[in-house]
């Protein structure tokens, strides 16, 4: 007898003992009804390549054609039986087991019809098709194992190395054949006996009960995966495919064309596995059709904290922030809005949108009491399609004219809206629907008590900073003492000793030690004026402007005063009036001596407007947006100590109006203050 053929009618007797031992002890074990007829199958398949051995050689018994798609289709549906759990497990979608099932039922005809009318493909296809079982075997089998808890691995772990080793061995095997027509190998022999060695696996698997309460459940990440990676294989084989008939077809430049075909492929192919949006629209499709719920909710937990807890220099909170509720929709970009100590709400945060300058947002503006009081994600799109389905809302123009603004996540706390993000459109455009509304709303919850804690936290550190300042001012008091001592001890000697031109030529050097101190003393403490809110008065601002213009004038250039209409506002007059000092003292330090100061006063509603206007050296918008209003923060190096334009804005906010600054570098800086009109 060949040793082809003992080879296998050996695996025939191997699996046929596998069927009697699980029909008659393991029959009651999940799957075995799948096992018995995989390994009835089994024995057909091999009996038959072992007659085909035996009375016609090695060589014919290459394939067993509806055979060999039959034994396949039987492991495969052990397979399937596994990640299914026979149909009961509650982890897995019944639609996407079902759309397995149809997946593979379909794979199999399209192998199986070829080889009932051979003269289709030709004598390559039966080599061809067993090669892609076994590479969709290998498929499954990696998803059977890899999906199924470690705690219940022990169960299928031989099964899965047999039938992977058996996939394996044929996936060597027949791409041998395919590539290099190779037909001689003693694999071909030994291929039953390959066969016989993993039945004892596959038995010791049946015995130790497969998976049934816990079964495998599909991972998001391995489909994709594993999509991406079987699509990749099949469009490299039709590719290899296409390379062989150029190659002996294509007459005098075949090998060109097959070469420069197999590099335009294989760069496509790059192209397209790194492509953010192709990547978007797989996940969107693996989701919709493989599990109950888009989200895997743990997964894209851990990562939107894990975003937002990591230190990154490089990348700010405002902007991880951003990156972090974006993930969870494929949303590359967005802006990131919060609210201000005034109530209004200011752009904080922006990636990947360029570098746009919105306007603040007032507490009643339309949005934000919408956002307010519904909690709702607003679907930009949907608003420009139905605005009618928002209740009348009306946003604002900016964020509808831009193509890129997709949606309007709120930031909700208990005491209200902390903030909203706009997010830009995302790889995969789509409408967004329930799960998505809601795991944005969630996820917008938890990022408004992070934008408290980091704002917490920069107010504690300014904190910290004051209180470094006041011991600093208790040192300069202690100087301050210094100085008056002296002044005082000459004072008390001069009526005695005026005449005593030593004692003269020391006081005049005690006099200029102290005048040199306190001017120091002076220089950093000019613009801290900390203290207790005073009585508050009505002021008439068209005299206090004349006044501030009036003191202002020992330092070029010159303000000058425009008056458009006289009012009043209420508060603490003299600190209203040392913050106007400081703001035209900071213009005349920032203008040359021929430029332009403008004092300006007029009203608009029930506000009285204060501008201060300057053509000097500006700020760039990095230092206006981030730094202008926080203490110690300057850009005049050692000169200033960063203090006035902070408590300007504390006053401000105080008496219940807002101040805002705009301001280009090389052009000018002008300082707007917005006070509530006394008696409107």
């Amino acid at each position: 007898m060949p040793l082809a053929a003992t080879s296998y009618l050996t695996a025939a007797l191997a699996f046929l003992v596998l069927a009697v031992v699980t029909v008659v002890r393991w029959r009651n074990r999940p799957s075995a009804l799948w096992m018995v007829l995989a390994s009835l199958l089994s024995v057909g398949w091999a009996g038959y390549l072992g007659f085909l051995a035996w009375h016609y050689g090695t060589s014919a018994a290459i394939s067993g054609g509806v055979m060999e798609v039959a034994r396949n289709a039987g492991w495969f549906a052990v397979l399937l039986a596994l990640l299914a759990g026979s149909g009961s497990r509650p982890g897995v979608e019944p639609r996407a087991l079902r759309w397995w099932g149809a997946a593979t039922t379909a794979f199999l005809l399209f192998i199986l019809v070829p080889m009932l009318w051979p003269q289709l493909l030709g004598a390559i296809w039966p080599g061809l098709a067993t090669l892609l079982m076994a590479i969709a075997g290998l498929v499954l089998v990696e998803q059977v194992y890899r999906n199924t808890p470690p705690q219940n691995r022990w169960e299928i772990k031989f099964l899965c190395l047999g039938l992977g080793g058996l996939f394996a061995f044929d996936l060597f095997l027949f791409a041998d054949l395919v590539l290099f027509q190779t037909i001689d190998s003693p694999s071909w022999q030994a291929r039953g006996f390959v066969n016989a060695l993993v039945v004892p696996l596959l038995a010791v698997a049946v015995s130790r009960r497969l998976p049934h309460r816990e079964g495998p459940t599909v991972s998001r990440h391995l489909l994709f995966h594993t999509a991406s990676l079987f699509g990749a294989g099949l469009y490299l084989l039709a590719v290899g495919g296409a390379g062989y008939y150029l190659r002996h077809h294509g007459g005098d430049l075949g090998a060109l064309l097959q070469v420069t075909l197999l590099f335009g492929a294989v760069l496509l192919l790059a192209i397209v596995l790194f492509s953010g949006s192709v990547r978007a629209q797989l996940r969107v499709w693996l989701a919709k059709h493989f599990f109950n719920y888009r989200y895997d909710y743990r997964q894209e937990w851990l990562r939107f904290t894990g975003t937002l807890a990591q230190t990154d220099h490089e990348t700010p909170f405002r902007q991880r922030a951003i990156q972090a509720i974006g993930e969870l929709v494929e949303s590359p970009g967005g802006l990131l809005w919060v609210r201000r100590d005034d109530s209004t709400f200011a752009l904080d945060g922006v990636l990947n949108l360029g570098q746009p300058d919105y306007p603040s947002m007032e507490p009643d503006d339309p949005l934000v009491a919408f956002l307010t009081h519904s909690g709702w994600v607003i679907d930009i799109d949907e608003f420009r399609r139905d605005p009618a389905f928002y209740h009348g809302l009306d946003l604002p123009q900016w964020l509808v004219d831009n193509p890129r603004h997709w949606a309007v996540v709120p930031l909700l706390k208990s005491d209200g809206l902390e903030g909203f993000v706009v997010l830009a459109q995302p790889r995969a455009r789509h409408r967004i629907d329930w799960e998505e509304r809601d795991l944005l709303k969630t996820a917008g919850r938890q990022l408004a008590v992070y934008v408290a804690l980091v704002q917490t936290d920069e107010a504690l550190l300014e904190a910290r900073q004051f209180e470094t300042f006041h011991r600093l001012a208790a040192f300069l008091v202690h100087d301050l003492k210094n100085v008056s001592a002296q002044l005082s001890l000459i004072s008390s000697n001069a009526e005695r000793h005026r005449d005593n031109p030593e004692f003269v030529a020391d006081a005049f050097r005690t006099v200029g030690n102290a005048r040199e101190r306190l001017e120091r003393t002076l220089a950093q403490l000019r613009k801290a004026q900390p203290g207790a809110d005073s009585p508050r008065q009505a002021i008439d601002m068209d005299a206090l402007l004349r006044e501030v213009a009036g003191d202002s004038r020992e330092i070029h250039p010159l303000p000058r005063v425009a008056i458009d209409t006289s009012a009043e506002v209420l508060g603490n007059r003299d600190a209203l009036r040392n913050v106007l000092l400081h703001l035209v003292r900071n213009a005349q330090e920032a203008t040359p001596d021929n430029g332009d100061i403008t004092l300006t006063l007029k009203t608009r509603d029930q506000w009285v407007i204060i501008g201060i206007e300057d053509n000097g050296s500006g700020m760039d918008e990095d230092f206006v947006r981030r730094r202008l209003f926080r203490p110690f923060q300057t850009t005049k190096g050692n000169a200033g100590m960063g203090i006035g334009l902070y408590e300007a804005r504390d006053l401000v906010v105080r008496m219940g109006g807002r101040i805002d600054v705009s301001s280009r570098i090389g052009e000018g800086t002008t300082f707007t203050l917005r006070l509530p009109q006394h008696g409107a």
